[in-house]
């Protein structure tokens, strides 16, 4: 029965004291602050104007809207955590109810002017009318404005598409020195949200906080290292190439004789510039750095461009008289040819008792054509595996 007695006891005595905080006691701390000790916005809130003010930032990121390689620019959404004392904004809970904090708008106090010293657009308070700040009754302030913060970023798009970026957000007080105000960073590194909105082409790596020092000022800078997600590009831009270039090679594998060659590789050469024409708008276009997979589509281009032309060229050698001689070199290619398929077979063609008149075009453009399949093929392996291995390896 006792035990029931001081339940009872101590439930009134909480609820009393929370009832207690009525409008009346809210109304009368905002008389006894902002009006009857006449506080003013414009002095900063110490009451020894000789001694900086510490101030604590922290940067929550919420999400990344979008990276610009042609602007070098960052977009990102989250807000900034700030806390800092104000002495003229201090009371005892007691006098008023038990009342420990309160809100206000956030024009109506003092606050430091931080801002994004490396932001891409114009200069501007940071947060909005409506938000307000959480006073307690230590005059310990916080402000939590809501941002999209547009920064400078160099974006090196050499890697393109395993390329990772790193970008700084730098907050500085802008009118105030470091004898007035202290910036210094909460957290070792940037706050992630828990509703962390993803984006479709970056994701967040990791991400530090450092304290910088200048001349008459002290920044914050928060550096979020962000990486591309390849798997797009690769399905869309890399992989197509892949296999028009592996058509490229195979053109060697037609006879020329058959009159179908020339438009086969006229077809893959096309195909490839109509590819071009759909993905120059998603590839990176910056002339600060030249994409990797740039340089490979344009060496796969190349091979085509000399793969039509050389198919145009036999296609004119085969039509020609056998009575017309045979180039030097070419001549070599087909009896090396010959020997080779002749030491695969159990017969060997009288052909091989006459002299070198007895190659004709077709047999050295054949031979020829077996030739440069497996130096196209070999080119083609190994820039394929430089460029990934330079593209890949460089950001594991």
């Amino acid at each position: 029965m006792t035990a029931t007695w001081c339940l009872i006891t101590l439930l009134t005595f909480i609820f009393g004291t929370a009832i207690s905080q009525s409008n009346i006691n809210v109304q009368n701390l905002y008389t006894f602050l902002f009006t009857t000790n006449n506080y003013n916005k414009l002095i900063r809130p110490s009451r020894n104007q000789s001694v900086p003010l510490s101030v604590h930032v922290i940067f929550t990121l919420y999400g990344i809207s979008g990276v610009d390689e042609i602007e070098q620019k960052l977009t990102a959404t989250g807000w900034l955590e700030v806390e800092w004392t104000d002495e003229l904004l201090s009371w005892t809970p007691a006098s008023y109810g038990g009342l420990r904090y309160i809100y206000y708008p956030q024009g109506e106090v003092w606050k430091p002017d931080i801002s994004l010293q490396n932001g891409f657009s114009k200069l501007e308070e940071l947060g909005s009318k409506f938000i307000s700040v959480l006073v307690d009754s230590n005059g310990l302030v916080n402000w939590r404005p809501f941002q999209v913060f547009e920064s400078k970023c160099d974006i090196d798009s050499t890697y393109f598409p395993f390329d990772k970026q790193t970008c700084h957000l730098d907050f500085v007080a802008w009118s105030l020195s470091s004898k007035d105000v202290h910036i210094t960073q909460g957290r070792k590194r940037i706050e992630l949200a828990d509703d962390l909105h993803r984006h479709g082409e970056w994701k967040v790596l990791s991400s530090t906080a450092l304290n910088l020092a200048e001349t008459h000022k002290t920044k914050v800078r928060f550096t979020i290292v962000i990486q591309r997600k390849p798997l797009y590009a690769i399905m869309n831009y890399i992989m197509p190439i892949l296999l028009l270039s592996i058509l490229d090679v195979f053109t060697f594998k037609i006879r020329v004789g058959t009159g179908e060659r020339i438009a086969y590789v006229i077809t893959v050469w096309l195909a490839y510039a109509v590819f071009l024409t759909i993905i120059s708008d998603s590839l990176p276009k910056t002339s600060e750095s030249i994409p990797i997979v740039s340089i490979y589509i344009m060496i796969q281009i190349f091979i085509g461009t000399v793969i039509v032309i050389i198919s145009a060229i036999e296609s004119g050698c085969a039509h020609l008289s056998d009575d017309e001689p045979v180039y030097y070199l070419l001549r070599t290619f087909a009896r090396k040819c010959r020997k080779r398929s002749v030491q695969s077979e159990s017969e060997i063609p009288l052909c091989l008792d006459r002299d070198e008149t007895c190659i004709t075009w077709m047999e050295a453009i054949s031979a020829l054509d077996k030739i440069l399949f497996w130096v196209c093929l070999t080119i083609f392996v190994l820039s394929t595996l430089i460029s990934l291995l330079i593209a890949g390896l460089k950001n594991i």
